[in-house]
C-alpha cells in the first residue's frame, strides 16, 4: 500500500504546478486564430492580472486584446537590463500577476538580461503557484527545459543538417525550465525549421546526454499545456512533436551521422499530447482513420536529381549516371518551351557517343506511332522540364504512348528525373504554388504523376528559397495525408538519389543529407480547417501520428524500404571527436551567388580561408578566426564582390594543415 501511495505521489509530481502556452509567432487578431489560445491563458489565470513582458517598448495592442477576452487587468512591463531585472520592485510587481506573457524578439536577450535575477525568480514563483507562463516566438523559445539560445545568431535547417554541432546551435539548459525534457521552436513550417529542430535533438543527445522532446509550433498556432502535462493544439497550423523512442537510433562517427526512425506526431487543432507519457492522448472526431494498404515499391530503378539546373547536372552528376547505367539509347521526355535548356545534356550525350531521342510531350502526340517506336527502343528515360503536368500524359493508360511507356517501365527500364520533374515520380504530386502564401491560403493542388514509385511524395530544392519554405515543407505531408500515401522525401539541389527496385533500397550523395518521412505506422490523419483572408481553401497543414524521420549524411548509408531504416550501420551509438582535418567540396557547385564551404578540425586552431582566382591571385579572405575542434560551415556570398564567371579556388589554412578546393562561379 505504501509503495502504491509513493508511486501516486511520484506520478502527480512529474509535471510542475503551473500552465504553459507556447505560441509559434504570427500576428494576433480579434475573431481569428489567436482567440482560442489567448482565451485559454485568460481562463487558466482566473481572469486575473496579466503582465506582457519584453525588453523593448510596446504598444497597448496585446494588453487591450487580453482585456477584450476577459482579463481583469493586462499591461506591458519592460525589463531591459540585468539591473532592472534584479530590482526588488520588479520582483514585487511580477508576483502580483496570475499570468505573464513573453513577447517575441531575441530570446538571448531574455537569457542575458533575466537569467539568475529576481525576474527569473518571480516568474518561477508564479508558475509554482499555479499561474500561467506564455510566450510567442522568442518568448516561446525560453519556455522549455532546454532552450535554443540564439547566442551566436539564428540557425537555419540547411546548416544545422550539414553539421548538427555547428557553432550556432547553442543550447541553454539553466533558464526557467518549465516543461521537463522539452525544447520549443517557433515559426516552424513557415521558416522550414524541422531540419534545425531535429539537429538540436541530435546535438542534445550527444553533447548533453538528454533525449529531449522537440516541439515545433507553426506561426498562428499554439500548444497549451495544462498542469497535468497534457498539451492541446490550438490555432491555424500544427505542432510537430519529435522524440526518440525504442525504435530510434542515433549514430555519429567520422563517416557522417545517421538518424534512424525519429518519431514525430504532427498535430493540428484539437489534438492532445501527454508530455509525461510521451504519447498522443486525444484524437479529435475531425481525424480520419488511415488504412495502411500493401506498400507499393518502385516499379523500376530511379535516379533523382535535386536541381533543375541542367548545366550543373552535366558538370557534376551526368558522367557518373552514364557510367552506371551505360545506356545505348536514351529517350528524353520534355516539352517544347524547354528545348533550349536541354542543349547541355544533348551536347554531352553527342560528345560521348550516346544515342538519344527527344520527345516533346503534348496532348497531340500521345497516340503518335513514331514516338511510341522511339520509346520501344529506349533502354533509359530522362525527364527534364518545368511544365511537369505534361509528364502525367505517360500515365494515361488509354494512349499508345502511355501503353508503350508503362510496358517499358514494367520491364525495368530505368528513369532519371531532373529537378522539378522528380516530383512526378509518384502516383501524385503537389503543385508547389509560386505564391509565397500558397499553402497558407489553400492554393496548392494535387496533380497526377507518372507513378514510377506509387507511394512517393517528393520535394526537391528544399531550403533553397526561404519565401517558399512553408509551401515546400507542407507539400510532402499534405500530399501523403490527402492521398493516404506512406512515403515522403525531401532533397536539396546537391542531392542525387538512387532508388533500387530490385533491392528496394535508397542510396544518395550530396553535401546535404536527404530526409525521409515514413508514414507506414500512421493510424490517423487530420488537417487544418483555418481559412485566412484571401484564401481559396483551408491552410494546407496536416496532422499525422506515428511518423518516422530518417536522415543521414553518411555517403555509405543504405536505406531499406523493406526495413524502413538505414541498415548498414552500427547499432551502437557513438560520440565522435574529429581524428583528422578535412576540407569538403563546396556546394552547390557550380554556384550562382552563394555556396557553402564545410570543413573539419581535429584540434582547436587559428583558421584562415582565402579565395583565389584561376591565376592564383587572392580575391577575398573568407575566414580569419580561432575555431574549436569539430565540424564547421562557412557561407561564401559573391554578391557585391565584382567577380566574373569562371573557376576559383578556396584554400584552408590552420596551424598544422592546409588544403584547397576548386569551385565554379556562374554569374
Amino acid at each position: 500500500m505504501k509503495l502504491l501511495f509513493l508511486f501516486f505521489i511520484l506520478c502527480i509530481n512529474v509535471f510542475p504546478q503551473g500552465f504553459i502556452c507556447a505560441v509559434g509567432g504570427g500576428g494576433e487578431d480579434y475573431n481569428s486564430w489567436s482567440d482560442a489560445p489567448y482565451s485559454w491563458i485568460v481562463e487558466k489565470s482566473d481572469s486575473g492580472k496579466i503582465l506582457i513582458l519584453s525588453y523593448d517598448d510596446a504598444t497597448n495592442w496585446i494588453p487591450d486584446y487580453f482585456k477584450s477576452l476577459g482579463a481583469g487587468e493586462a499591461k506591458n512591463f519592460k525589463i531591459a537590463s540585468r539591473a532592472a531585472a534584479d530590482l526588488q520592485s520588479t520582483y514585487d510587481e511580477l508576483i502580483t500577476a496570475k499570468a505573464v506573457f513573453l513577447k517575441g524578439g531575441d530570446q538571448y536577450k531574455y537569457i542575458e538580461y533575466w537569467k539568475g535575477t529576481k525576474t527569473e525568480e518571480a516568474i518561477n514563483l508564479i508558475f509554482k503557484n499555479g499561474g500561467v507562463i506564455a510566450g510567442t516566438s522568442a518568448g516561446l523559445a525560453v519556455l522549455g527545459d532546454l532552450d535554443f539560445s540564439a547566442k551566436n545568431g539564428s540557425a537555419v535547417s540547411e546548416a544545422s543538417l550539414l553539421n548538427p554541432f555547428y557553432s550556432r546551435i547553442q543550447l541553454e539548459d539553466d533558464f526557467l525550465d518549465f516543461v521537463p525534457d522539452v525544447i520549443f521552436d517557433s515559426h516552424f513550417i513557415e521558416r522550414g525549421r524541422f531540419g534545425r529542430l531535429i539537429a538540436m535533438i541530435f546535438n542534445a543527445h550527444f553533447n548533453l546526454g538528454k533525449d529531449v522532446i522537440g516541439v515545433g509550433v507553426d506561426d498562428r498556432t499554439a500548444i497549451c499545456i495544462d498542469n497535468d502535462g497534457i498539451g492541446t493544439v490550438l490555432g491555424s497550423g500544427a505542432a510537430a512533436i519529435f522524440y526518440k523512442d525504442d525504435k530510434t537510433s542515433f549514430v555519429n562517427d567520422p563517416s557522417g551521422y545517421i538518424i534512424n526512425n525519429l518519431k514525430c506526431d504532427q498535430l493540428t487543432a484539437g489534438w492532445q499530447f501527454d508530455f509525461n507519457k510521451r504519447e498522443v492522448s486525444y484524437i479529435p472526431p475531425s481525424a480520419k482513420e488511415k488504412i495502411n494498404d500493401e506498400f507499393k515499391y518502385p516499379l523500376t530503378d530511379l535516379i533523382v536529381l535535386g536541381s533543375s539546373n541542367i548545366q550543373t547536372q552535366v558538370n557534376v552528376n551526368l558522367p557518373s549516371i552514364i557510367e552506371q547505367i551505360a545506356p545505348e539509347n536514351i529517350v528524353i521526355f520534355s516539352h517544347q518551351n524547354y528545348a533550349g535548356k536541354l542543349v547541355p545534356v544533348e551536347n554531352y550525350l553527342n560528345e560521348n557517343h550516346v544515342s538519344f531521342q527527344t520527345i516533346f510531350l503534348n496532348s497531340s502526340i500521345i497516340n503518335d506511332a513514331d514516338a511510341a517506336g522511339k520509346i520501344e527502343k529506349a533502354d533509359c528515360f530522362f525527364f527534364a522540364g518545368d511544365s511537369i503536368i505534361l509528364f502525367s500524359l505517360l500515365n494515361d493508360q488509354q494512349s499508345i504512348l502511355s501503353e508503350k511507356f508503362l510496358s517499358k517501365i514494367n520491364s525495368k527500364t530505368p528513369a532519371v528525373l531532373f529537378g522539378s520533374s522528380a516530383r512526378t515520380a509518384g502516383e501524385n504530386y503537389v503543385d508547389v504554388n509560386s505564391d509565397v502564401y500558397g499553402s497558407y491560403r489553400g492554393k496548392m493542388k494535387i496533380n497526377p504523376g507518372i507513378n514510377l514509385f506509387p507511394e512517393l511524395f517528393l520535394q526537391e530544392e528544399i531550403f533553397e528559397d526561404s519565401d517558399l519554405d512553408e509551401n515546400k515543407v507542407s507539400a510532402v505531408l499534405y500530399g501523403m495525408m490527402r492521398m493516404r500515401k506512406n512515403f515522403g522525401v525531401y532533397i536539396n539541389r546537391s542531392n542525387l538519389l538512387r532508388f533500387n527496385s530490385e533491392d528496394k533500397t535508397i542510396t544518395g550523395s550530396g553535401n546535404l543529407p536527404f530526409i525521409i518521412v515514413d508514414a507506414r505506422n500512421t493510424t490517423y490523419v487530420d488537417s487544418s480547417v483555418f481559412r485566412a483572408g484571401g484564401s481559396v481553401g483551408p491552410r494546407q497543414i496536416s496532422a499525422m501520428n506515428n511518423l518516422r524521420y530518417s536522415i543521414s549524411n553518411n555517403p555509405d548509408a543504405v536505406f531499406s524500404l523493406i526495413e524502413g531504416s538505414f541498415v548498414n550501420v552500427s547499432s551502437v551509438e557513438e560520440t565522435f571527436v574529429p581524428a583528422e582535418n578535412y576540407l569538403n567540396q563546396n556546394y552547390p557547385n557550380p554556384f550562382n551567388s552563394q555556396t557553402n564551404i564545410s570543413f573539419r578540425l581535429a584540434n582547436a586552431s587559428y583558421t584562415v580561408i582565402k579565395i583565389f582566382d584561376a591565376l592564383g591571385r587572392e580575391v577575398y579572405t573568407l575566414l580569419n578566426d580561432y575555431l574549436p575542434a569539430g565540424n564547421h560551415l562557412i557561407k561564401f556570398d559573391s554578391s557585391g564582390k565584382s567577380l566574373t564567371s569562371g573557376t576559383y579556388f578556396y584554400r584552408l589554412y590552420t596551424d598544422d594543415f592546409s588544403a584547397a578546393g576548386k569551385m565554379i562561379y556562374l554569374k
